[in-house]
């Protein structure tokens, strides 16, 4: 799958909450993330631009645990890449295979993130720990898909909730290592 995603800073996340409320989206659920990125022992993924991560999800009742992997930006106004994702049981166990294949933990992002879908779109308003608060609008398309027409629907809205510039291609990890 290609995500295809824009993400943009937000200073006031209860207003950007009401507008997309204002504009049909319906609230999914909130959740914590706590995301650990590795380094690889062939390739630095700061240079290459790309992203190894396990992902614990906790919310109200559950906890979700995910590898990803994110290869590298597609085009330069937006955050589009390709992403392969997978559940797995044991956030410590998978760790530590990483660790003994010599990939390296680099950082833990942590995050409070409450989640909205319209149509096939999936927004995201997050409160990321020593960051800040931004919005994330999402559409995952197959690969080979033309990613213009979703990046299209993801600016207009943007523009339907207020939001014309601010917008952010730095990951959470980079911005972190930024501050």
């Amino acid at each position: 799958m290609i995500e295809v995603e824009v993400k943009a800073h937000a200073p006031n996340l209860n207003k950007i909450e009401e507008r997309l409320i204002g504009i049909g989206a319906c609230r999914v659920k909130k959740e914590y993330q706590e995301d650990l990125y590795f380094n690889a022992p062939h390739r630095d993924f700061a240079q290459t631009d790309e992203a190894l991560r396990i992902r614990k999800i906790r919310s109200e009742n559950s906890e979700e645990i995910y590898i990803t992997y994110k290869g590298p930006k597609m085009d330069n106004i937006s955050k589009t890449r390709k992403e392969i994702e997978v559940a797995v049981e044991d956030s410590l166990k998978v760790a530590d295979i990483f660790e003994n294949l010599s990939f390296r933990p680099v950082a833990t992002v942590r995050k409070n993130r409450i989640i909205y879908t319209m149509g096939e779109l999936m927004v995201a308003l997050d409160e990321v720990q020593e960051v800040g608060s931004f919005v994330e609008i999402e559409k995952e398309i197959e690969e080979g898909e033309d990613t213009q027409e979703a990046l299209n629907e993801i600016f207009a809205t943007y523009s339907k909730i207020g939001i014309n510039d601010g917008f952010e291609r730095t990951s959470y990890l980079e911005l972190m290592e930024t501050d």
